[in-house]
């Protein structure tokens, strides 16, 4: 991992994506750059631009010390790491120009799990146009001894889809083998509800098909990164509910997942799946997109 940007969040008293870019940085060796945000409206003040400026550099500094205090709370003296503080309103733009910009490993931040059809926040912006992974961090403590859970999509031909599937694959296998831990693939097998309610298909015999139909995959997956059977789990639902609940049961404290960046109304009326998964996880998701 190249580099870890990590994302400070004032309004949290534990800095708990600080604590995972710190563990992360440690295990993988990669380089940290710690951003914290500032934003005012500074229109009520004086229209004298001098006095609007050393307001906002006041703020600046009472942040940047903030940063500096947090750092010092962390006990991270040991790893290098680039701290700033940025004046910014839209923290997505600046992230995601940030990426362009530098090779940047992976974005952590602390996840924000809330949306309504009008408000975005910067967690679903980040997943959808960010050109770096995104790992939400959430609050719950982390245990490096649980699994990291790789969720792939194995009923699709498309090269794009393959591709991704190893992307994820991949970057799961290599977090788990820095931080010592297991790595799990889940596919959910998914089944219309409207054909089954209308007696087209049985649901389980369909369900037994489709999975007789993958094991030569799962097999050749398990040969390739040397898993058990017992990893690869196979289960049959929307993924949004499959992965939070097999995360739950096999108690991961990460779940890699793919995310093909949707935007614009089609993200907010159909989402993706990493999307939906996230509002009923409860550990940490890191969302990866296709190469380009």
């Amino acid at each position: 991992m190249e580099k870890l940007l990590i994302i400070m969040d004032h309004h949290h008293k534990d800095q708990t994506a600080l604590a995972r870019g710190v563990a992360l940085a440690r295990a993988t060796g990669a380089a940290v750059e710690v951003v914290a945000f500032v934003h005012e409206y500074l229109d009520a003040l004086p229209g004298d631009p001098e006095v609007q400026q050393r307001a906002r550099q006041a703020l600046m500094e009472h942040r940047q010390k903030w940063l500096e205090q947090m750092l010092a709370l962390a006990d991270c003296n040991d790893l290098k790491i680039h701290a700033r503080t940025v004046w910014e309103k839209h923290i997505h733009l600046w992230v995601i120009a940030q990426c362009q910009k530098e090779k940047i490993g992976a974005v952590v931040k602390t996840g924000h799990r809330s949306e309504t059809f009008l408000y975005t926040p910067t967690d679903w912006h980040l997943i959808r146009e960010c050109p770096a992974p995104v790992m939400l961090v959430a609050e719950k403590k982390w245990n490096k001894a649980c699994p990291i859970l790789a969720a792939v999509d194995l009923s699709s031909d498309k090269p794009v889809k393959k591709a991704l599937n190893n992307r994820i694959i991949d970057r799961a296998w290599h977090l788990a083998k820095a931080l010592g831990t297991e790595l799990h693939l889940v596919h959910a097998l998914h089944t219309s509800v409207v054909l089954a309610d209308l007696d087209i298909i049985d649901p389980v015999a369909h369900a037994r098909k489709r999975e007789a139909a993958l094991k030569p995959h799962i097999e050749h997956l398990c040969h390739t990164w040397h898993l058990t059977p017992e990893q690869v789990h196979i289960e049959s639902g929307p993924a949004q509910k499959i992965i939070p609940s097999v995360a739950n049961r096999i108690k991961a404290d990460m779940v890699v997942i793919g995310t093909t960046g949707k935007t614009g109304l089609a993200a907010r009326v159909i989402g993706n799946t990493a999307e939906k998964v996230l509002t009923h996880l409860r550990t940490d998701l890191l969302a990866i997109k296709p190469a380009e």
